[in-house]
């Protein structure tokens, strides 16, 4: 499974953020800066540990072919990172009428 339990929840709170702070206006070079950083590297290599790991506790004998669509998580995410950065220049020229 590509998409699993971990990027549900993630996927599920970033559009509780996304409605919750649509009307603010975020500051660009930050938030480009930790949505970039978030996106590229740390949620995906959260995502890699926990399939990982829950993989791991259910199959006793693994092979690598078995793990190697986690390495299709990045893109994902890089995809998701730039939606959300997207979503934050609609929202900052909505925000500024």
């Amino acid at each position: 499974m590509i998409i699993g339990y971990f990027d549900y929840i993630v996927f599920t709170f970033l559009i509780a953020l996304n409605v919750l702070f649509w009307r603010k206006k975020i500051k660009e070079k930050p938030g480009c800066f930790i949505g970039f950083f978030v996106f590229s590297v740390i949620l995906p290599l959260i995502s890699i540990k926990v399939e990982i790991n829950r993989y791991t506790s259910v199959y006793k004998y693994t092979d690598s072919f078995e793990l190697l669509y986690n390495y299709l998580k990045f893109p994902i995410y890089w995809i998701i990172g730039i939606l959300q950065g997207i979503t934050i220049v609609l929202r900052n020229k909505y925000a500024s009428r």
